[in-house]
């Protein structure tokens, strides 16, 4: 392949970029990607003429409805509210009505993905706001356009003398990884890192190869990484990048011209300063601003306060369970986190990486070998990308170990590397293995938004999917019939078993108010064991704009937690609120919800442990006695422990019996000699909780809490799937008459 038509294939993959993060954003409903439902505010405030917010912990939505992204460097929104400010973005809060039910970060069987109850003024033709997020959105597409065009330079860069096809490899990966494409076409600052990380990946190689130290390559480095740190904190390690390019590249030039060591400590310093003198010019002001009000350089301190920390910081064990989310974020989990892929989609992705691997691991293995021994320039290489990817994935360790935040798309400051070491894996096994992963990811890319993303937040139709068998026959203040009942179900039914629950209703008159849904599964006493809330359709219609007549389906998927105590009859409770209010619809006839059917529960039978704790602890089981409490009586807890391993110190091991406002009825602690305890041993503890007798009646909830009696640090525990459950456990709730 000639330099020529490489040039324009590297072209042509630029432009079909734009075309398909186009369609990616065009298909993704308004504040339905990742947190644009904050990042736009934050355009918004700035595109009508607002200063950079001062962030306080508290703040409601009418106050600082931009969140955590307030706390964020501001040349992203400032570009994106110079492309938006021409158009009237005054009505943006009526077509941001936030969905208070949507599962934000967990997919669901059942639906409800959407954060926004989405409104008709969204819908081409695009007018006042809906056009200036649109247009807002454009800003990232021709940022992650050019994302594309600077990998094809860090492949040239990379793997000069190679096949064309090697080179334009890396480009048309990047494009076609379905996250990148989906974060591409929405409001988010990541494009904008993303952008000046690559600028930065390619402008380090480029110094590197051409040993250029001069003033004029500090002074692009500096503005790169000022301008990358503007963008989000993360690009501050393009600082940390350039000096190892600059070391690596001197180190060159110290054996080719300097003959004194003092010349070339000379130049190295002279690089270095001048380009952390641009940098601060450029983006010092940032953090000197964030010193003043929030008392830390890089504003983290704000950003936590608004977004939430982890109770306390994340352990290796407890990210090493959040593995399989991560890796499947980076390449695509999309919505509010909360749209996927098949998941086999996700295993075959797994294996391609796996196979690139492997090619890469056969071609280190030959240069050691000496067969096809590296060259200093290709180990140069190797070791400033390395470099690059470890310190990204060292400081997102260190981000998520603070707040929940194992989303592998925050790799994208690095995509190009990965993505050039997965074409050069590829490439390492066959050329045909490189063309048909290109392929197969052009493919899914292309397919992804029609397949996976539109319907998500398709409306149901006006019509009902199929009768069901239940007659439920049910009138909420004459304005909303619930008419059919049918339900899926386990024949042997355990904790840990997802039941569905489909409903068929009827709007038989016009209403104001756009109602919720809930639905509950209760036992004898009356205590919620499982429970779901959505708006109608699958949490996509807002009943206020529905016309008298309309009919449609849902479905509501409960699962069981595993820790849920049988037998006992279980029997479904649907009734309709006002979120706003909380004020419930009342049933002609009498009470506030409707009560049907039955499900007989029994005890869980899994052999797995309920409860892995790290010390090597495994909850087996428990009883209760009785199931139904009184102020004064006594409640007798048998729990049944398995040692998988000594503990190397005695714990202290809390029951307690709390309602949902941490009000506290109940308490046993007491100490056990785990260090006495042995490995595959059985213990069983009874533990005996007295009800105050000023206890109201209620519900409440069961802590478990394993606790080191020195300094109260708390034991984390990981559920049956390796997942983490916390380190204090909700083991069930009872009811207090």
């Amino acid at each position: 392949m000639s330099a020529r038509v490489e040039k324009i294939c590297a072209a042509l993959i630029v432009a079909a970029s734009f075309v398909l993060f186009s369609l990616y954003s065009v298909l993704t409903p308004l504040f339905e990607a990742s947190d644009e439902l904050w990042h736009y505010p934050m355009v918004q405030h700035l595109a009508t003429g607002g200063g950079l917010p001062v962030q306080r912990a508290g703040q409601t939505d009418a106050e600082a409805p931009w969140r955590q992204e307030g706390s964020q460097p501001p040349l992203y929104y400032w570009i994106a509210a110079a492309l938006s400010a021409p158009f009237d973005s005054s009505n943006w809060r009526e077509i941001r009505r936030i969905n208070p039910h949507s599962d934000m970060g967990v997919p669901t069987r059942d639906g409800n993905v959407n954060v926004i109850l989405h409104t008709p003024a969204e819908a081409w033709p695009w007018e006042r706001a809906a056009l200036a997020v649109r247009v807002a959105r454009l800003a990232s597409i021709l940022m992650s356009t050019a994302t594309i065009w600077f990998t094809y330079l860090v492949a040239r860069e990379l793997f000069p003398g190679r096949a064309g096809l090697l080179r334009l490899a890396p480009p048309l990966i990047v494009a076609c990884t379905p996250m990148f494409a989906f974060i591409s076409g929405a409001i988010n600052n990541d494009n904008a890192a993303v952008l000046f990380s690559t600028i930065g990946v390619w402008w380090a190689l480029r110094l590197m190869r051409l040993g250029d130290l001069s003033i004029r390559s500090a002074a692009i480095a500096g503005a790169i990484a000022g301008l990358g740190a503007l963008s989000k904190s993360s690009a501050l390690g393009l600082v940390g990048l350039f000096g190892l390019a600059a070391l690596l590249a001197s180190i060159n030039l110290q054996a080719l011209k300097f003959e004194r060591l003092a010349a070339w400590v000379r130049s190295l310093s002279s690089f270095v300063l001048i380009m952390l003198a641009v940098t601060l010019l450029i983006s010092g002001w940032w953090f000197i601003r964030n010193q003043q009000l929030y008392g830390d350089l890089l504003g983290w301190n704000a950003f936590l306060d608004v977004v939430g920390r982890r109770d306390q910081p994340a352990s290796l064990a407890q990210l090493w369970s959040e593995r399989e989310g991560f890796v499947w974020a980076y390449w695509g989990v999309f919505g509010a986190m909360n749209v996927i892929m098949s998941p086999w989609i996700y295993d075959v992705l797994n294996g391609f990486a796996a196979a690139a691997v492997v090619g890469l691991g056969f071609r280190l293995a030959s240069a050691a070998l000496g067969r096809n021994p590296l060259t200093p320039d290709a180990g140069r290489k190797i070791i400033l990308c390395a470099f690059w990817v470890a310190l990204v994935f060292v400081a997102l360790l260190r981000w998520t170990s603070l707040t929940p935040a194992s989303q592998g798309r925050l790799m994208f400051p690095c995509i190009a590397v990965i993505s050039a070491a997965l074409a050069y894996g590829w490439w390492s096994l066959h050329r045909y293995v490189l063309v048909g992963a290109c392929a197969g990811l052009a493919a899914l890319a292309i397919v992804t938004p029609f397949a996976f993303i539109a319907p998500a937040y398709a409306q149901p139709p006006d019509g009902w999917a199929q009768r069901l068998p239940l007659a439920v026959d049910a009138d909420f203040s004459r304005v909303v019939h619930l008419a059919e009942a049918g339900f899926d179900a386990p024949d042997d039914l355990q904790p840990g078993d997802e039941v569905t629950l489909r409903l068929n209703w009827a709007l038989t008159q016009p209403v104001t108010r756009n109602y919720s849904v809930f639905v509950h599964l209760i036992d004898a006493h009356d205590v919620i064991v499982a429970q779901r809330d959505m708006y109608p359709g699958q949490g996509s219609l807002a009943l206020s704009e529905q016309p008298a007549g309309r009919l449609w389906s849902d479905r509501y998927t409960l699962r069981l937690s595993p820790l849920t105590p049988g037998p006992k009859q279980l029997r479904w409770a649907v009734g309709l609120y006002d979120h706003a209010t909380g004020e419930r619809l009342p049933v002609v006839g009498g009470g506030d919800h409707v009560i049907f059917g039955a499900l007989e529960l029994g005890s869980r039978k899994a052999a797995t442990p309920l409860l892995r704790y790290t010390n090597g602890l495994e909850l087996l089981s428990y009883t209760l006695d009785p199931p139904v409490l009184a102020p004064g009586r006594v409640l007798v807890i048998t729990t049944r422990w398995r040692v998988a391993q000594p503990s190397p110190r005695d714990l202290n091991v809390s029951l307690q019996l709390l309602d949902d406002g941490a009000n506290k009825i109940a308490q046993q602690d007491s100490g056990q000699p785990l260090t006495q305890w042995r490995a595959g041993e059985t213990i069983s503890l009874t533990h005996a909780l007295e009800v105050s007798g000023a206890a109201t009646p209620g519900v409440y909830r069961l802590l478990l809490v394993w606790y080191a009696p020195e300094d109260f640090a708390r034991l984390p525990a990981y559920d049956a799937q390796g997942q983490f459950a916390g380190d204090q456990v909700v083991l069930t709730r009872l009811r207090v008459r």
